[in-house]
């Protein structure tokens, strides 16, 4: 063996070393949702919330946090959406092992998945502030079924998308992750290769960062899945302008404010941000919805959980997604057929 060929070994040894090391660091696996007892976490904070600015669900517990006046401190954690694959990193794994955002802590115990954490912090709301559930046991019956229909699956995000409007979210998002990953370089998205556990999520955002939106648009698979989470949100918007006609509003449940709004103030500002709500709201039936989500971006909470925590690759990304809808015939006609 020559000095060289010594070096290269010595180098690749190194490198697969490391590669395993850091695979370990990184393993992922499910986790229970709800409090976590046996499990303290170090915390500066009697409340600290680790979270997405572009997560559907990160977004929900926010909401509730300010609906329920609940102060807590904020960690931000990036998706590769928003510039990295921090989720599956090893210091926020040691948070949530499952790599999944939001995780709620409270007193040093993490609290897991969305709906639960909404349901948690509902009973530790500050005093004084409006309930978020319903005393009336058919009423709060009714806010569990929209609640559930805005459920979207840690283990399948796209299943049941005839009952659950949650589902629909994934496949009308993603024309905002390809024009979003243009502002993420190629050598983080490429992480994921090696660490996630997911990896049609790499590969699909690498052919989105190569290829572009007009291009991915094109492609009959994408089309196929974003259509039919398009038809689906269409009649799930139709049964939910029924509800606030049959209630005369302002709220799903009349006129106290839920967890069901919470739930649906975020799937409405995702479809609004991905340029279909305005292509929907053209429909006469679904007028009450308009109204409906003027009010929710009027609270309070809406101004301190979503127009306060924005983020600039999310707000670039929406900004392009518009442009291009307006000036490029092909983009709209692939959204909108």
């Amino acid at each position: 063996m020559t000095p060289f060929t010594i070096s290269l070994s010595a180098l690749a040894t190194l490198l697969l070393i490391w590669f395993l090391i850091e695979k370990s660091r990184r393993r992922t696996h499910p986790v229970t949702g709800g409090l976590q007892e046996n499990i303290t976490l170090p915390h500066t904070d009697e409340f600290e919330l680790y979270a997405n600015a572009f997560s559907h669900c990160s977004r929900k517990t926010r909401l509730v946090m300010a609906e329920a006046g609940v102060p807590y401190n904020y960690h931000q954690i990036d998706l590769i959406e928003t510039g990295k694959y921090e989720t599956i990193g090893a210091a926020y794994l040691k948070v949530n092992p499952s790599g999944l955002v939001p995780t709620l802590v409270h007193n040093g115990h993490p609290i897991y998945e969305s709906d639960d954490i909404l349901a948690y912090v509902a009973d530790h709301a500050a005093p004084g502030a409006a309930s978020l559930v319903p005393t009336d046991a058919a009423d709060r019956a009714e806010m569990d079924r929209w609640l559930e229909s805005g459920v979207i699956s840690s283990d399948d995000p796209m299943a049941n998308m005839q009952t659950q409007a949650g589902s629909c979210i994934p496949g009308l998002t993603f024309p905002v992750f390809v024009t979003a990953i243009r502002y993420v370089p190629l050598r983080r998205i490429l992480v994921g290769f090696l660490f996630h556990p997911d990896k049609k999520r790499p590969a699909f955002f690498t052919a989105s960062r190569i290829f572009g939106l007009r291009t991915m648009l094109s492609q009959k698979p994408l089309q196929k899945m974003m259509h039919a989470s398009r038809d689906h949100m269409r009649r799930h918007l139709a049964h939910l302008a029924q509800k606030l006609e049959s209630t005369e509003g302002p709220w799903i449940l009349g006129e106290q404010y839920t967890l069901a709004d919470v739930t649906w103030s975020c799937i409405l500002l995702r479809v609004d941000e991905t340029g279909w709500l305005d292509h929907f709201l053209q429909d006469a039936d679904l007028a009450p919805i308009r109204t409906y989500y003027s009010a929710l971006k009027n609270r309070d909470s809406w101004r301190a959980a979503i127009t306060d925590k924005g983020h600039p690759i999310v707000e670039k990304a929406e900004a392009d997604l518009k442009q291009a809808i307006a000036t490029d015939s092909k983009v709209a006609e692939a959204l909108y057929g």
